[in-house]
């Protein structure tokens, strides 16, 4: 690693393809249309959209600066001799004047390096955000989806719960079970009831943060995605941000490097010579050609580098790190279709033996202490392969998520 060495040129196209590459619209999208076209709403109310227009303002300003045929500030000179209180020989002289410095040919390559810096960090910033906006997206509707089959499953639950409430309570006016199966029963709907109003709690928090960024209540219909390969690191949103930063840190360090020397200087103006016989009046051209070192030049190129060495550390750390998010992703969805398997199997042999412990409870070969304990394990299998199902399309929009695709983009 060497990031003291000037930017190379080359860098800029490559960020600049992927970020075209990624925000182009595309023919056919990996998710939904009715879910991509949500993104927007979530764009329009990020708050970071805000960094946008400061980063907007730096490339404007720094473009300016670099179109300028100047290099710094423009003083006003004013020169004024009078021989009054020595000689006064009634000689006066005045000089008015601007000075400016000028652009060394280093460093307005430099700056020019700093200006396509700054507009290669809003492009990867507007890119960043869409993708951030995509991960905000992910989690909303998968919360919303989640807590509806929750709510559904709690429902499914005090309506099985209800029933048999209402078959207990014709057995126990028949004499055919005692009134404490009555009590039993009751108590189970009673602990749906206060379920299903927990549930509905949940899921009404997650429609109002849903509508929230949406701007609408309704989930689409269809939410799912198909899972997409990963891109590779130098693509991803994140490390096309990070290594946007990275670039104008060695933009800086390299404008830096050609400030060694102080800009030449340039005084442009008019003189005035008057004694007791003459008068003159001349134009003034002077130039003034640092010779040594900025004294300031190596501390200052010190700190650009320490900046540099940063911005590599964090892109580096950054990679290490999504490397890892993306592996445990890919586990989560392996894990995930395996569940499915698993609880599918489970909630059929609950179906089953729900089916018969009715049967015997109604031949009066069981107590319904054993059947309300299979009616519960039978509603809670019927959710727990639901949720997996959700999970496992939740672990493909998650993996999509971590490895670098925005809804809606080009894939």
């Amino acid at each position: 690693m060497r990031p003291a060495e000037p930017v190379k040129p080359r860098i800029f196209p490559h960020i600049l393809s992927c970020v075209l590459a990624l925000l182009l619209p595309a023919a056919a999208y990996a998710a939904p249309a009715e879910l991509v076209a949500l993104l927007d709403k979530i764009i329009e109310n990020q708050p970071e959209q805000q960094i946008t227009q400061g980063l907007q303002e730096m490339h404007s300003t720094n473009q300016q600066y670099s179109d300028s045929w100047i290099a710094g500030d423009m003083d006003l000179v004013v020169h004024h001799e009078n021989d009054t209180l020595t000689d006064d020989d009634d000689y006066k002289n005045w000089q008015v004047g601007v000075e400016f410095p000028l652009w060394l040919s280093s460093q307005k390559q430099a700056q020019k390096s700093i200006t396509r810096s700054y507009g290669e960090q809003l492009s990867a910033h507007q890119l960043y955000l869409r993708w951030l906006a995509s991960e905000q997206l992910r989690k909303l509707v998968w919360n919303y989806r989640t807590a509806e089959i929750e709510v559904d499953a709690a429902r499914s639950a005090l309506q099985k719960s209800q029933s048999l409430l209402n078959k207990v309570i014709l057995k126990v006016k028949a004499g055919e079970s005692p009134r404490i199966d009555q009590l039993l029963a009751h108590k189970a709907v009673l602990k749906q009831q206060n379920n299903l109003v927990q549930k509905r709690s949940t899921l009404t928090i997650a429609q109002n943060n849903f509508k929230r960024w949406t701007r609408t209540q309704n989930l689409p219909q269809n939410i799912l995605e198909q899972p997409l390969s990963p891109l590779p690191l130098d693509q991803h949103p994140k490390i096309i941000q990070l290594a946007s930063a990275l670039q104008i840190s060695r933009a800086m360090m390299e404008k830096t490097q050609a400030g060694k020397r102080d800009n030449p200087k340039v005084f442009l103006g008019a003189q005035n010579d008057k004694d007791k016989s003459n008068e003159n009046n001349s134009l003034i051209l002077e130039v003034s050609i640092p010779l040594g070192v900025n004294l300031g030049f190596s501390p200052r190129l010190a700190e650009k580098k320490r900046n540099v060495y940063e911005q590599q550390a964090v892109l580096d750390k950054a990679k290490i790190q999504l490397e890892q998010d993306i592996f445990q992703a890919q586990q989560w969805l392996t894990s995930a279709q395996q569940s499915i398997h698993l609880t599918k199997e489970q909630y059929a042999i609950s179906v089953k033996a729900l089916s018969m412990s009715e049967q015997a409870y109604q031949l009066g070969e069981t107590n319904i202490q054993n059947l309300l304990l299979v009616q519960q394990q039978t509603a809670e299998a019927k959710r727990e392969y639901r949720l997996a199902e959700a999970r496992s399309s939740q672990a493909v929009a998650n993996l999509n998520q971590v490895t670098g695709h925005i809804l809606g983009a080009q894939q």
